[in-house]
């Protein structure tokens, strides 16, 4: 189990790699390849768990195949890796989903309230600049909308899938907001630590939480 924990330190590393290698001209393959490497190191890391939730698998593929399409400079990169991300953010909705614990309690009502509030917020702001974008930008926005709230949905009792959940929401609003709002210096670098942290938060809390379910099944 504790070799498990040897994937954050190069995480980390690539990450910081990308987000240094930001500030250069690189021909946008090494960029993708850059960009996309920490995302491969935790499908590394759900490969070696011993118990996994399968969702994780559609999600981190896609999410991958998202992050090489935006950082290539091909014909409709954005709307193509929009629509990778769509996938990763429906694979996470439904795996939250069927992780659904029995009853509602409060702790996952307020949290529901809480995205409700946001997503309202994030919909009046972003949607009236989107142009002929908007039917795209609104679904996917429904789609990460649905991820948060399955999450708050979710049976685990800590706050790190949850919190996960929330900085990929603030990850994407940043890009539709220097997208289609305000551009902000800075932005590329703001999307990224969020999005790397999101996608860390998410895959440690997921596994986490189907080995302390699965752990009787796994010790006999």
């Amino acid at each position: 189990m504790n070799s498990k924990f040897s994937f954050w330190p190069p995480f980390l590393l690539f990450s910081l790699i990308y987000l240094i290698s930001m500030a250069f001209d690189l021909p946008s393959s090494v960029s993708a390849a850059l960009k996309v490497m920490p995302i491969f190191l935790l499908i590394a890391l759900v490969f070696r768990a011993q118990v996994k939730p399968l969702y994780l698998w559609p999600a981190l593929l896609f999410s991958a195949c998202g992050d090489v399409l935006l950082a290539l400079p091909i014909n409709n990169s954005f709307t193509f890796g929009l629509s990778a991300f769509l996938l990763a953010q429906l694979s996470y909705a439904v795996g939250f989903y069927r992780e659904r614990a029995t009853s509602l309690t409060a702790k996952a009502k307020s949290r529901l309230s809480f995205v409700i509030i946001i997503s309202l917020g994030l919909a009046a702001i972003i949607l009236p600049k989107t142009g002929e974008l908007l039917i795209p930008v609104a679904i996917y926005l429904t789609a990460i909308i649905a991820m948060a709230c399955c999450a708050c949905l979710h049976q685990t009792k800590q706050a790190t899938l949850f919190t996960g959940v929330l900085l990929f929401v603030l990850s994407d609003s940043l890009i539709a907001i220097n997208k289609f709002v305000l551009p902000f210096t800075g932005s590329d670098i703001a999307i990224m630590v969020t999005y790397y942290a999101a996608q860390a938060l998410i895959v440690t809390a997921a596994l986490m939480h189907r080995r302390k379910k699965d752990a009787p099944q796994v010790q006999t």
